[in-house]
């Protein structure tokens, strides 16, 4: 008898770090993996069962030829966009794609995934604590908005990640400068009272909003500070966090990775900042925490249910490898010692292939390129 098929997976991002782990996870779990990063490049590398190769940016207009193409020439059992961007993109060009799509989306699933403000509008209808917000329209009165929200404000885009799209205002000049770059760049954005507190994560596995791996954390340092991604997390098993994080991702009723950004306000209550549908960049706190998140994914592809297991180690810190670096607090002696260690260790993995660095590299510089930031 013939032994199966391997599975046969393509991933579609732009450049993200989270991809590595991805990629390596369902190779390890038996795929054969294609990556397709969309930005422009003709970028190309092979490490073992993974494919990586470069094509059109994905507002390109023949962006949904190409993915067509690759899957004339390989039938990919399973089409996994890895951002928001990929997603859209997918979910409304015609294509061989949609019965192949992970996760399968409905429209009022897709409709709240396009905009972070229609989100988080969606989570207040349902009674889950979120910031109060101003739509940014042509109609919008800013003096009145900072009578009523007060100031530091957070000028927000409806898409965007590492902080790239969000700016934290501290006057109303600053705000006048914001209001006029947000307005350059174009889209959708919004003005969200501030929240002077910590700032946490809850991530995890879910399959229809039901958690089948779970963790929540603090972010200690991100970079950029303030409005930037995670860099430095203490994983916390604080019920109120998890549940409130849970219940988001529950209204959702999401399947596959995920993660809800929170803060913590001053009367010591969980605020809602927005849900990221898709393995977040600081996942590796996930795993120094004891949360095996690939085996369970590799098994929801199969079409298994994974069952649930929801515990983690509490007050474990995590550096994030190797973005830690990029702020200057870690480009010292000490923050060379942590990242030499951090090669060694499971974080480095990836980054201990020359041929893949390099071909990383070329995947976050036309990323960055191409990037807009507020």
């Amino acid at each position: 008898m013939n032994a199966p098929a391997a599975p046969r997976t393509l991933l579609i991002e732009e450049g993200w770090h989270a991809t590595l782990a991805i990629a390596r996870a369902l190779a390890d779990h038996g795929h054969t993996v294609t990556v397709l990063t969309a930005n422009d490049s003709a970028a190309r590398y092979r490490r073992g069962a993974v494919r990586w190769i470069s094509g059109p940016a994905i507002e390109r207009p023949q962006f949904p030829a190409h993915v067509a193409g690759l899957m004339r020439a390989t039938p990919f059992d399973h089409v996994l966009p890895l951002t928001e961007a990929a997603m859209a993109r997918l979910w409304d060009a015609p294509g061989p794609w949609h019965d192949r799509l992970h996760p399968a989306t409905t429209p009022w699933q897709r409709q709240l995934l396009r905009s972070k403000h229609a989100l988080v509008e969606h989570m207040a209808a349902r009674g889950i604590e979120v910031p109060a917000q101003h739509r940014l329209d042509a109609a919008l009165d800013l003096d009145a908005t900072v009578r009523a929200l007060g100031l530091p404000l957070v000028l927000k885009g409806a898409t965007g990640s590492a902080g790239k799209m969000v700016r934290i205002v501290d006057s109303r000049a600053a705000l006048d400068q914001a209001v006029r770059r947000a307005r350059a760049i174009g889209g959708d954005w919004a003005l969200q009272a501030f929240i002077p507190g910590p700032t946490y994560l809850v991530g995890g596995l879910f399959v229809d909003g039901e958690a089948v791996r779970l963790y929540g954390a603090r972010k200690l340092a991100q970079h950029p500070p303030r409005t930037g991604g995670a860099i430095h997390l203490r994983s916390t098993d604080d019920a109120a966090l998890l549940d409130l994080g849970r219940r988001a991702l529950r209204e959702l009723r999401w399947t596959g990775f995920a993660s809800a950004d929170l803060m913590r306000d001053a009367d010591g209550r969980h605020v809602l900042l927005e849900i990221n549908p898709r393995l977040w960049g600081s996942f590796a706190g996930a795993a120094a925490a004891g949360v095996e998140l690939f085996a369970p994914f590799a098994a929801l592809l199969a079409g298994h249910a994974p069952a649930p297991a929801l515990g983690f180690t509490a007050d474990d810190d995590c550096l994030i490898f190797p973005r830690y670096l990029n702020a200057a607090a870690y480009r010292t002696l000490a923050g060379a010692r942590q990242a030499l260690r951090d090669l060694r260790g499971d974080q480095g993995r990836d980054w201990r292939d020359p041929g893949l660095v390099l071909h990383t590299l070329r995947r976050l510089f036309h990323m960055r390129r191409r990037s807009h930031r507020l």
